[in-house]
């Protein structure tokens, strides 16, 4: 039966949509698309919508959004005249393909997701900052004394009219999952049956929330109870409202755990999104991501949390002043930052230091040493002891940084700063600071200026992608010309696919140095790892510990705990590998500076190389300097290098974490083993099994066994880098310089489309 509270919640739901497997990577709401049936009030919200930048960024930014909106509605004609001549039946893969690109142009968004990350503690103000930089105080519910769920929050600006939140929650099998868990944690009779233990606790606490207090803690009598919240069938719940502060009411039961009465659906809950509407002060497309501790019990919202990491362009990891200096979960937030940076699609990082406010100004006196003349007041206390904060946090993020990345990396040596130090109280109510001295501000412009950044790139690529299946496909409905002859005699064709295959030795000379670094990492391995389980099973002055080790077994060797950070068996087995081949896998996938060793130089060299042959074979045969076709080709080609570097970019995060997959696999049926364990003794027999099941592996050589996953990703990463430069190469040749008769269609005119198209790309190389 539902409780009074079950009541409440239903009356907050708006309407209920269907569950996701996973957190959006786009968010689309909002995408400029030109829609004539847009009411008044909306246009008038469009033309506000770049208030957050100066007059002249406003206009730069405004021009743009008009070319991409210009640009959208002739693709869109353009799609319209030609959906029937490319629809027709048993089409070649030349018309298949021109179709495909069409249709992916028109879906694609206005702006790629610039997702800013927030890893850091409960209780270490981010969601106090993140209101703060959104310039609403009483937005997201802050934690307060209340403990915040472990569930990921994401934050999205765009131009909604109203707060809206959508609140997703586990699957009926992801929670009978994890209430399987919860119920072994519970049900034995261990070294130690102190209910002060984190996981006991924790079980306890999510157990009653649901079923209340009085059911049977064993997974028969739970099967059998009915839960006392209501759940909605569909498992999603929608809010909206059109104030920030009615929201922040509405959210709070969801984002914070309801010790007593109160919403109690907490423990069910995957990930929560909420849209915020246009902003004078950040422009739309940022997504903020909060992101608690390092991970969670639950396995649905541990793999978001990974997943969250991985997707941000940008992460902020946030610690409050008083625990800035030593703090282990910060450390592992950093390793999972840098993590972020090398396997994921994150380019820049920084320490947002909170709560910088905070100080005693007697103690600090006190503590100076070497410092020149006194401290008057709390503001200059303030300042001079956040400087400190910043150069030693500085220092000591290179120094880690150095020994894990390339001497020349970009983040390296980047300009803007690496260390902030914030106060969002300060921000709202000034005692000591400034606004400015908050560094608020600052951070706010850091955000506008990667917003403009990729803005000007995206529109750029999206427009040059634009005009280059627009000139295919008017190449497509028009007559045979001197050049297409040219081309088709010149054995160019011949040419590329010979010279992709010699791409496969150079790229296998990339792999080839990070399987040496393999082959090391996996000797360190099998030399450390008895050290490793030793350190990860020692548990000297800490009750309750079987229990913990009993949960990390549970989850197959992976546990975010709150008072041992987060534990990860498979991961720590895996360092020694990943110490010695850091370094090598970023220089494969790196972005900027390529190398021999790098993927994209020579990617680069064969584009620069086709270039320069097709040119040549154009002036060797007097053709135009503008040589229409052969430039038709290479644009195309161009265009599909940049999709191949994207999808490459896509797949290094399952390549990296392969490692760990591979020994987690290995090591499951041991977890399994463990898990099981029950009575007197129990931590001393999970440690022998734990012990056992590794020796056993690393003599069926798991360390091997995972180098050779790699190596095989590795292979299937190059195979498909050729067969689909093969593929594309040989598909584009024929579309430009084949006669149309071959694929058996007329397709419509286009022409002014074409030019109107041209124009704009005219437009935007000028304004480069």
């Amino acid at each position: 039966m539902a409780s009074k509270n079950s009541s409440t919640c239903s009356t907050e739901i708006i309407n209920v949509e269907d569950d996701e497997t996973q957190i959006p990577l786009e968010h689309r709401r909002g995408a400029e698309g030109g829609d004539s049936s847009e009411t008044p009030r909306k246009r008038k919200k469009k033309s506000n919508k770049y208030e957050a930048f100066s007059p002249e960024e406003k206009a730069w930014l405004e021009k743009y959004r008009t070319w991409e909106s210009q640009t959208r509605k002739i693709l869109n004609r353009t799609y319209s005249k030609l959906l029937d001549d490319l629809s027709q039946p048993h089409a070649q893969k030349e018309i298949q393909y021109l179709k495909k690109r069409l249709i992916s142009l028109q879906e694609k968004t206005s702006l790629d997701p610039i997702c800013i990350g927030f890893p850091g503690q409960t209780g270490a103000g981010k969601t106090s900052l993140l209101n703060a930089i959104l310039g609403k105080k009483l937005f997201l519910p802050v934690s307060g004394n209340s403990v915040c769920t472990s569930c990921v929050v994401r934050v999205n600006t765009s131009s909604a009219e109203q707060y809206e939140a959508t609140v997703h929650l586990l699957s009926d099998d992801e929670w009978k999952e994890e209430m399987n868990n919860l119920v072994a944690v519970l049900s034995e009779n261990g070294d130690d049956e102190d209910e002060d233990d984190e996981c006991v606790k924790d079980a306890i606490k999510k157990l009653h929330a649901i079923y209340g207090k009085g059911v049977e803690k064993t997974r028969e009598a739970l099967i059998k109870a009915k839960p006392q919240v209501s759940i909605p069938p569909r498992r999603i719940l929608s809010i909206e409202t059109p104030e920030a502060e009615k929201l922040s009411k509405k959210l709070d039961p969801y984002i914070r755990v309801q010790d007593e009465g109160g919403n109690r659906l907490w423990p069910l809950i995957k990930y929560v999104e909420v849209t915020v509407p246009g902003s004078d002060i950040l422009p739309e497309g940022i997504t903020f991501l909060d992101i608690p501790g390092t991970g969670d019990f639950n396995k649905k919202r541990d793999e978001m949390w990974k997943q969250s990491i991985n997707s941000c362009s940008v992460i902020w990891i946030i610690s409050g002043i008083v625990r800035v200096q030593g703090d282990k979960i910060q450390a592992r937030l950093l390793n999972d930052s840098i993590t972020a940076f090398r396997a994921g699609n994150c380019v820049d990082f920084a320490m947002v230091v909170t709560k910088s406010d905070v100080i005693k100004l007697d103690e600090y006196r006190s503590e100076r040493k070497n410092k020149n003349g006194p401290v008057e007041n709390e503001h200059d206390a303030i300042l001079e002891r956040n400087q400190d904060v910043k150069s030693k946090k500085e220092r000591s993020i290179k120094e880690k940084l150095q020994k894990q990345l390339p001497p020349d990396s970009e983040v390296l040596n980047k300009e803007h700063k690496w260390v902030y130090t914030v106060s969002a109280q300060e921000f709202w109510e000034p005692k000591h600071l400034s606004q400015e001295e908050t560094e608020i501000p600052e951070l706010r412009e850091y955000i506008k200026r990667l917003y403009l950044k990729e803005k000007k790139k995206l529109v750029t690529n999206y427009v040059t992608a634009v005009l280059s299946i627009h000139k295919l496909a008017k190449n497509l409905g028009s007559k045979p010309q001197f050049e297409d002859q040219v081309f088709r005699k010149s054995g160019v064709e011949e040419w590329m696919i010979k010279y992709i295959d010699s791409l496969d030795t150079d790229l296998q000379t990339c792999f080839d140095k990070i399987n040496q670094s393999l082959c090391e990492g996996v000797k360190n391995a099998e030399k450390s790892y008895r050290r490793i389980v030793n350190l990860l099973t020692k548990a000297e002055g800490y009750r309750g510990y079987h229990k913990t080790l009993k949960a990390v077994c549970l989850k197959d060797g992976v546990y975010a705990s709150k008072s041992f950070a987060r534990i990860d068996f498979n991961e720590s087995l895996a360092k020694p590998i990943y110490d010695e081949i850091g370094v090598m896998f970023e220089n494969i996938f790196r972005t900027q500076k390529p190398t021999r060793a790098n993927l994209w130089y020579h990617l680069e060299m064969f584009k620069d190389d086709v270039e320069n042959k097709i040119r040549q074979i154009g002036k060797d045969n007097s053709l135009p300097n503008d040589n229409s076709k052969g430039e038709i080709f290479l644009q195309e080609t161009n265009v599909n290098l940049q999709k191949l570097k994207k999808e490459i970019l896509q797949r290094k995060s399952g390549i990296y974490q392969s490692l760990c997959v591979s020994i987690q696999s290995d090591l499951k049926p041991h977890y399994k083993e463990a898990s099981e364990v029950k009575g007197h003794g129990a931590y001393e027999s999970m440690k022998k099994i734990l012990m056992k099941g590794i020796e056993k592996e690393v003599t069926n050589k798991m360390f091997e066994k995972a180098q050779s996953n790699m190596e095989r990703q590795f292979c299937e990463l190059k195979r498909d880098i050729l067969l689909n430069l093969k593929e594309n190469i040989s598909i584009v040749f024929k579309l430009v310089f084949l006669q149309q008769e071959p694929f058996a269609v007329h397709l419509a005119d286009i022409e002014n489309e074409c030019r109107k198209i041209q124009e704009i790309y005219n437009k935007l190389q000028n304004d480069h």
